[in-house]
């Protein structure tokens, strides 16, 4: 049987609304690794909330892998090795924290432990309990980082419309940077550096594993997920996605993330019958 990879999201994907992962989820990814394929977690999360749920799944084995922060670090996830990493100079972070808190939005960064904030609020309550990431509060972001960040994602739990307004006023701005911004949900929207996505972690860790694109599948809901199917071989978008994800999709599953939809795509895509 062909080597293959499944590159799959986690939120609105893997994971239910409650953020747990269903037993036929687990027992599909089970029956795939037996059957010699391999599973990649490809999130937007920061590393210790991906490990956290990589564990859970028990895909913290030999020649496992991760992809974090939407494709800024990838990481081998037996053995901790970190084999692609990179980040936003961190003299471009201020300009756009304060722009956006002059839209009313709640700014942070990450180090490789923790999330950093400069102001507290029901978002960074949010975020801390459906990612499990710890925080740090600090005077100064920027201070307080020792190295370039992966990325910064800016929340509004209320209103994406505000979040489109400061994508667009930040867009010459990011341009002029060389970053990148996306929605990873309708609340976030997130900053990496220019061409760092789910799509090119995707080839990266393709062509370290010596898997052919062609047989490799990825399975998503959301816009940051989009270069992530446009890079897989076979593009699998939930029945829950976002409005206007089926564009991106070869297979559109009948099941959605709270009826292991994830089970469906393996079942169709990687295992042998």
């Amino acid at each position: 049987m062909e080597k293959k990879i499944l590159f799959v999201d986690l939120d609105g994907t893997l994971l239910n609304d409650e953020k747990e992962i269903s037993q036929e989820n687990r027992e599909a990814i089970e029956k795939a690794i037996a059957q010699g394929q391999t599973i990649v977690v490809t999130t937007g999360r920061a590393r210790v909330s991906t490990h956290k749920q990589v564990v859970r799944l028990g895909l913290d084995r030999p020649g496992c892998y991760a992809i974090t922060s939407n494709g800024a670090l990838i990481y081998n996830t037996y053995t901790g090795e970190v084999v692609f990493h990179t980040g936003i100079p961190r003299r471009l972070i201020r300009p756009v924290f304060d722009k956006a808190y002059a839209f009313g939005l709640h700014a942070q960064t990450y180090t490789d432990e923790y999330a950093v904030c400069e102001r507290a609020g029901r978002e960074k309550e949010y975020y801390t309990r459906t990612t499990l990431l710890p925080y740090r509060q600090v005077p100064d972001a920027v201070e307080a980082l020792t190295e370039d960040p992966v990325k910064l994602l800016f929340i509004d739990l209320d209103n994406k419309e505000n979040l489109e307004r400061f994508r667009v006023h930040m867009e010459p701005y990011a341009r002029e940077s060389g970053l990148d911004m996306f929605f990873s949900c309708d609340y976030y929207l997130e900053f990496l550096p220019h061409g760092v996505n789910k799509g090119s972690g995707v080839r990266y860790l393709s062509d370290l594993l010596g898997v052919p694109i062609a047989h490799t599948v990825a399975a998503g809901d959301a816009e940051n997920d989009i270069t992530m199917l446009e890079a897989a071989g076979t593009a699998c978008v939930m029945k829950n996605a976002a409005p206007g994800m089926e564009a991106y999709g070869d297979y559109i599953t009948s099941r959605d993330n709270n009826h292991s939809g994830i089970a469906e795509v393996i079942e169709k895509f990687l295992l042998d019958r």
